[in-house]
């Protein structure tokens, strides 16, 4: 892994999920063959989300900067790359991993607001 989210701040670990959820937008990506990036891997982006998961204030924080994203760019990138990477570990049938995204993803759902 190129990516070390380990020497990332917060901020900056949110926004390089961010933006691989927004790449993965593209339903080509959910076979694992497709993955477009070679400096960062399935399990990197997956570690990452679960360590987002697993406390309370990355997770607010993390839902926070994606609604963000969503309102300010109007646009829903992410939710589609979460949806996509979703059916990624359906097939791999990594189904515990399936259900840390989509709470995940339901999180930010339920905490837009709709302008």
């Amino acid at each position: 892994m190129n990516v070390s989210f380990d020497k990332l701040t917060q901020e900056q670990s949110n926004l390089v999920v961010l933006k691989v959820l927004c790449i993965l937008e593209d339903e080509k990506y959910r076979i694992p063959t497709e993955w477009p990036f070679e400096d960062i891997s399935v399990e990197d982006i997956l570690m990452q989300i679960k360590k987002v998961y697993s406390d309370v204030k990355l997770k607010d924080s993390f839902v926070k900067f994606c609604l963000n994203h969503i309102e300010k760019k109007k646009q829903f990138s992410l939710i589609e790359g979460f949806f996509n990477l979703i059916y990624l570990f359906e097939n791999l049938e990594r189904y515990e991993d399936c259900i840390i995204l989509k709470k995940i993803k339901d999180k930010i759902l339920v905490d837009l607001k709709v302008s």
